[in-house]
């Protein structure tokens, strides 16, 4: 039951996460009535589903829901209401021998915590949420992030990045934070309350709203909508037990489209957050997704090697491209029925996206290709060794070029594509404005 990474192998998108150490401690009065949701659920996500989720189930026993955390692999109880010293779940937590001990390999539980465990099984270990077979994560009460420090010790690696609807500002994320700059690289604004890192911003077609993407990884993945006039956030949308790399709004802004990690993709009403859909297909996690200009398609980028297009009215996948050997990092659609996906295999792919066959390879490189980035006229590549500029019908290469010696992490134009922004895993920004010379500026606040 102990908490720690998971053991499979992360695609190069991922590698740079930062993984920190999170303790929890809980205590209770005697008399107090104990919340599964508010005392328990906490305390055993950041405790024990490291090793007792669906994907590793150690001892054939899942905590990922309640309805799982209450019975063991063999269908016996492991939670016997009213009496903890006949619950396994609480047994193994005090057992004398440290073999047999949960969390294995670690230090006990603090008396704090395995106390309000023993006081939530003798008061009828009762259930407080909405449904028994909803992800534990789910059931959390929201969460209040640490501010952001107000000065960055060293850079962090640039994971997510997008223009202000003006088009004269850049949204970067941070630390704990979004932070908003000019082009020159001076720092206007910082908006708090956000997940640990920020993997994707995505802006409202026509509302002062964006959403982003975020988490700790192996801890905790979050979708939050933000009021982008007075940087609060509005509302947590979802949750999930890793991190979440990308959510979208449709073009019409009605929908979000997130990009989760157990392989689906979940459409939200953009206004009141229930689920329209959940998109099934993917046998890993989903790591970009991105709207048609039509709303009716999205096309998503996943580590089970496959992009895939996906039917927003039926909900069935429509066409899969399996000609990557590696994670897929990022795909976008071109003109007509033709997509583009990158991969760490370090190749860039133009296929069909009706019948997901291929249509050429576009570029090759030796080392991972990263994120792509579209234009009106043109769309960019970029990885670990240089980015690539193509017309947008992807039949011309315009230019090639490398702007830094650590690799380009992420990637944007502006609306009318005559400025290029990328980030990096050093966590500089380079601004490339039609010929003139790149502006360069480290996104480090209180630097």
């Amino acid at each position: 039951m102990t908490d720690h990474p998971r053991t499979t192998a992360m695609p190069t998108r991922l590698i740079w996460k930062l993984i920190p150490l999170v303790l929890i401690g809980s205590s209770a009065l005697a008399d107090e009535t104990i919340s599964f949701v508010a005392k328990i659920a906490p305390l055993l996500k950041t405790q024990c589903l490291g090793c007792h989720d669906a994907e590793l189930a150690e001892a054939d026993y899942r905590i990922d829901t309640f309805e799982h955390l209450m019975k063991r692999g063999d269908g016996s109880a492991a939670v016997i209401a009213e009496h903890p010293n006949k619950s396994k779940l609480y047994q193994v937590l005090v057992h004398e021998d440290e073999d047999l001990r949960m969390p294995a390999e670690s230090d006990p539980l603090p008396a704090a915590s395995i106390n309000l465990i023993r006081q939530w099984i003798e008061q009828g270990a009762a259930f407080d949420g909405t449904t028994e077979d909803q992800p534990l994560t789910e059931l959390l009460p929201e969460i209040s992030h640490p501010v952001a420090p107000e000065k960055y010790p060293a850079p962090i690696p640039l994971s997510a990045l997008a223009f202000h609807p003006d088009q004269n500002q850049l949204l970067i994320g941070g630390y704990h934070e979004i932070s908003l700059w000019k082009l020159n690289g001076e720092l206007i604004r910082r908006i708090s309350n956000q997940g640990e890192r920020t993997y994707s911003i995505d802006l409202h077609p026509t509302e002062p709203n964006l959403v982003s993407a975020s988490g700790t990884p192996g801890v905790i993945g979050e979708v939050r909508v933000f009021d982008l006039s007075t940087g609060k956030a509005a509302s947590v949308l979802i949750k999930s037990d890793e991190v979440i790399m990308d959510a979208r709004y449709s073009p019409d802004g009605k929908t979000i489209a997130v990009a989760m990690p157990n392989g689906s993709i979940r459409l939200l009403d953009s206004e009141t957050g229930e689920e329209k859909a959940e998109l099934l297909g993917h046998s890993d996690q989903v790591l970009a997704v991105t709207w048609h200009p039509d709303g009716q398609r999205i096309a998503t980028a996943s580590r089970d090697h496959t992009a895939k297009i996906f039917d927003c009215q039926t909900g069935n996948s429509v066409a899969t491209f399996t000609g990557h050997t590696k994670p897929v990092n990022d795909v976008a659609f071109l003109n007509g029925d033709e997509a583009v996906s990158v991969s760490d295999d370090g190749k860039a792919q133009l296929w069909n996206t009706r019948n997901g066959k291929r249509i050429r390879e576009i570029a090759t490189d030796k080392t991972p290709l990263l994120s792509i980035a579209l234009s009106p006229k043109k769309f960019a590549i970029s990885g670990a060794l240089a980015t690539q500029w193509f017309k947008r019908d992807g039949n011309q290469p315009i230019e090639r070029f490398t702007d830094s010696d650590a690799w380009t992490t992420i990637s944007v134009f502006d609306a009318i594509g005559n400025t290029f922004v990328s980030g990096t895993q050093a966590g500089e920004v380079i601004v490339r404005e039609n010929e003139k010379e790149p502006t360069r500026f480290d996104a480090i606040p209180g630097r």
